[in-house]
């Protein structure tokens, strides 16, 4: 990756009205294009397919899929992709690159469990195949820190354990992005609803 840091973390990424229209559409009552937003049932959210990971459900929506790992870019599945274009060029701007393929686009939102003790997912990779940037942006105020590790993917093996290099909590207009090989999960909500937009990037 040719970036100055591993990890950017960025407050009002966006200007005030775009957060607040983002909020509204995905868990208000706003519409976009006349349409309103759909989620739906995700059955695991933790471990990207990891047999040992905690399948730990919650209701996501994908914008861009990755079906074809030979394709330069992602198949935009959903008309919603097109809300997040202008944060996108703001993530290219940001990091003063000139182009990048999505890879893949997704959201996730997450019900506080009111356990006693925290619960950690699994760590995980989102994408395997291809060097990445992740940018996860956060859409409203929560607890359910993300946990970026120190550790590495490297040549599709899990690392045997793993080392916090940076805690993030989530706050509305927040976004982190990071080196998609960094091993990375998130706290389990215990107080509010946590809602992120998640996009997998490539230089390109």
């Amino acid at each position: 990756m040719i970036l100055d840091k591993e990890i950017y973390v960025i407050d009002d990424f966006i200007d005030a009205e775009y957060q607040k229209d983002i909020k509204n559409i995905l868990m208000g009552d706003y519409q976009y294009r006349e349409k309103d937003f759909p989620w739906y049932y995700t059955e695991d959210v933790t471990g990207a397919g990891d047999p040992d990971s905690q399948h730990r459900t919650a209701l996501g929506h994908d914008y861009v899929v990755m079906d074809d790992e030979d394709n330069p870019t992602g198949e935009r599945i959903s008309i919603f992709h097109y809300l997040f274009l202008p944060m996108l060029k703001n993530v290219c701007r940001e990091m003063k690159i000139k182009n990048i393929n999505v890879l893949q686009g997704r959201s996730f939102l997450q019900f506080p469990l009111n356990l006693k003790d925290l619960t950690v997912d699994t760590p995980h990779i989102d994408l395997h195949s291809r060097k990445h940037l992740v940018a996860l942006y956060y859409v409203c105020d929560s607890d359910g820190d993300t946990i970026i590790y120190n550790e590495r993917e490297d040549k599709g093996e899990k690392a045997e354990s793993y080392t916090i290099k940076e805690r993030v909590t989530p706050k509305q207009g927040r976004m982190v992005i990071f080196d998609g090989t960094l091993y990375h999960t998130a706290e389990q909500p215990q107080d509010n609803i946590r809602c992120v937009v998640n996009y997998d990037l490539e230089l390109s």
